[in-house]
């Protein structure tokens, strides 16, 4: 048989493969959608608010089933209740501005279906940043490229056992998407984001003995206008971002996490967190 005869017969094969493919519609069952509660409160001045929505199929995802008709509550530990009214795309808003009070629990009672789901949380005390600083440090540490940075000068309040969030805007815009979640607790204070010892007058001072201010790992710009949240927020809830960046850092390797819902602080069954945080912040422009 000659070579261009083989040739000839490996294509036709090919063709015939091809000719074989076969798109296969997997049926897959639904379960029954789960409500999903987004909320948070805080000590800011604001309309309180609670996004509603139900769990979708996962080949079904074109656009978000958001309820418009439940009850929601929310309730001090004084028993004042406050009940939201619904507003758009799913959130239900209060007709005040409110804020937490520091020392208070909130119990979120939300009624649908005939089902009823609750969370309940605390506004935490915590001491307020003394200030957002930048500083240029020299690409000479091996380990942190040269740049701007911006640093927290702050106390933490004792004792033991805080938990905390921090967010950061550059000129106005969340970086959440280039920092990730920004957690730690006060289990070992030199490990946090609280600068606590720095000196703010010269804070690369004990650079060449190895002592650098930890910076937020961000680089900026000089004249980038930073502003940095800092948040008490409790246990559960730092446990429940841990679990979502977990989740949201899977990779699909053998080495991944099961795939698993975070924990929820919702009795009833519902997916989601309802939190109550206590925030503090503060502003730098960078060079500056």
């Amino acid at each position: 048989m000659t070579k261009n005869v083989i040739l000839a017969l490996v294509a036709l094969a090919t063709l015939g493969l091809t000719a074989c493919e076969k798109v296969v519609q997997l049926d897959i069952d639904s379960d029954e959608p789960i409500v999903i509660i987004d909320g948070q409160i805080s000590n800011r001045l604001e309309k309180w608010r609670v996004n509603l929505s139900l769990t979708q199929p996962y080949f079904d995802q074109s656009e978000i089933d958001y309820i418009e008709t439940a009850q929601v509550i929310i309730t001090d530990s004084d028993g004042v209740a406050d009940t939201l009214a619904y507003d758009t795309a799913g959130q239900f808003v209060s007709w005040k501005l409110k804020k937490c009070e520091i020392g208070k629990s909130y119990t979120l009672t939300v009624n649908y279906n005939g089902e009823t789901y609750t969370a309940t949380e605390t506004c935490y005390y915590q001491d307020t940043i003394e200030f957002i600083q930048s500083f240029y440090l020299p690409d000479r540490n091996g380990f942190i490229p040269e740049g701007y940075y911006v640093f927290e000068k702050a106390n933490e309040y004792e004792p033991d056992g805080d938990y905390y969030l921090w967010r950061i805007y550059r000129n106005g815009a969340d970086q959440l998407d280039s920092t990730g979640f920004l957690l730690d607790t006060d289990e070992f204070r030199t490990t946090g984001f609280w600068n606590i010892t720095i000196d703010p007058n010269d804070p690369l001072k004990d650079f060449d003995r190895g002592i650098v201010p930890r910076p937020f790992p961000l680089r900026f710009e000089e004249g980038d206008f930073v502003q940095i949240e800092q948040l008490r927020i409790s246990e559960d809830y730092y446990d429940f971002l841990t679990g979502f960046a977990t989740q949201q850092a899977r990779s699909g390797t053998p080495f991944d996490p099961p795939p698993a819902n975070p924990q929820s602080n919702i009795q009833g069954g519902a997916f989601g967190y309802f939190s109550v945080v206590n925030i503090t912040e503060d502003s730098t422009t960078v060079g500056q």
